[in-house]
């Protein structure tokens, strides 16, 4: 609510506690970026006057040094208008009328309300950020206003055609004085060969309160022609109507050329059109290349992402395969050793078996002779 208004001013805060003026400040500053200190008159004014865009002063009453009354009156003896609030633990009649007859803002007492108290600020903010919108409006009008009259002819008629007033350009140009226009006429300086229907009409219009806009010819004080293109409009009051002409001079043969300026113009606006559709999608195409180019990245980004994938898994696959061959050769190693065991065993099996047959053979025979022997 507050912050649209205090959001760009400057408030000076003078206050002896520091505790009261610390959460004063804080509160403030919650809405208003920029708050000035002073812990007493003196400094205060010594703040002033080396911050003279201060917008707002908050000022406690009794304070050392400088009171908060003898600091205003130094305030007023340099602005008269800046808006003065005072912040008092208790009411001194003597004092209120004192600072009433100083123009003070507002008397608030203490304890604050902060609510009120930002209302009150905000209130002060509006009425200044209206009263410099209204200032900046002023400033723009009156230079537009000065601009055209150093560049344009003005003059402005009542209601019978009597001339009220000319700008400095269309004295020149008509070379009647200042006091010649009082008793001048539209009907004196508007070409006699002009016929009196078409100024009866325009004068119709213009009572209607309609705009009329036309090139007229017009004669001066020694006879003289001239050509102005002129913008006629009608100003109502209370008391009395106003007709008030903005032209520019022309020339016959400038008035001849209009024409052909207007196809110019046209065909430069055309142009003007064209480049600005042209100049529009230009902009289109290279958002959408802009697009393209991101998306591309993005891809590129995922190629990447998909290539660092792809080598990590070659490199597991060559590790797997590193491991696969010493595993084989290992296999393979042991096999050869079993298979070095197991012909040892068979050739050892083969001379147990030579040993065995050779036994049975021998024990053979010697049953044999046992039998013999027996009989």
């Amino acid at each position: 609510m507050y912050k649209n208004f205090m959001k760009d001013i400057k408030i000076l805060v003078v206050e002896d506690s520091k505790v009261e003026r610390n959460i004063l400040i804080d509160s403030l500053k919650t809405l208003c970026p920029t708050v000035l200190e002073a812990c007493n008159g003196r400094i205060a004014y010594e703040v002033y006057l080396e911050n003279k865009d201060i917008d707002i002063i908050l000022s406690d009453i009794n304070m050392p040094e400088m009171s908060g009354v003898e600091f205003l009156k130094l305030i007023r003896k340099d602005d008269k208008t800046l808006p003065f609030l005072f912040l008092s633990a208790g009411t001194n009649l003597d004092e209120i009328l004192q600072v009433i007859n100083l123009n003070i803002t507002s008397f608030l007492l203490k304890p604050i309300d902060k609510e009120f108290l930002f209302e009150k600020i905000n209130s002060l903010c509006e009425k200044k950020f209206y009263e410099k919108e209204l200032k900046k409006k002023n400033d723009e009008v009156k230079n537009y206003y000065e601009a055209v009259d150093k560049v344009s002819l003005i003059y402005k008629m009542n209601e019978n055609g009597d001339i009220l007033y000319m700008n400095k350009l269309m004295h020149e140009v008509t070379k009647y004085s200042i006091q010649e226009i009082k008793k001048l006429n539209f009907d004196d300086i508007i070409h006699p060969n002009i016929p009196k229907k078409y100024i009866n009409e325009v004068w119709q219009k213009l009572k209607n309160g309609e705009l009329w806009k036309g090139n007229t010819k017009f004669i001066d004080k020694d006879g003289e022609t001239f050509y102005l293109k002129n913008t006629i409009f009608k100003i109502d009051s209370e008391d009395f109507e106003e007709y008030i002409t903005i032209a520019f001079l022309t020339t016959k043969e400038n008035l001849e050329k209009r024409d052909f300026y207007k196809k110019v113009l046209t065909k430069v606006q055309e142009s003007n059109k064209k480049e600005f559709e042209l100049s529009k999608e230009n902009e289109y195409l290279k958002s959408e290349l802009i697009s393209y180019k991101n998306e591309y990245q993005k891809q590129l980004s995922v190629i990447d992402s998909l290539k660092k994938k792809n080598q990590q898994k070659e490199s597991q696959i060559s590790h797997y395969e590193v491991v696969e061959n010493d595993l084989s050769e290992k296999y393979r190693k042991k096999l050869l050793q079993k298979k070095e065991e197991l012909d040892s065993y068979i050739k050892k099996l083969s001379l147990e078996k030579s040993k065995n047959d050779r036994l049975e053979k021998e024990n053979k025979n010697l049953i044999e002779l046992s039998k013999k022997s027996k009989k």
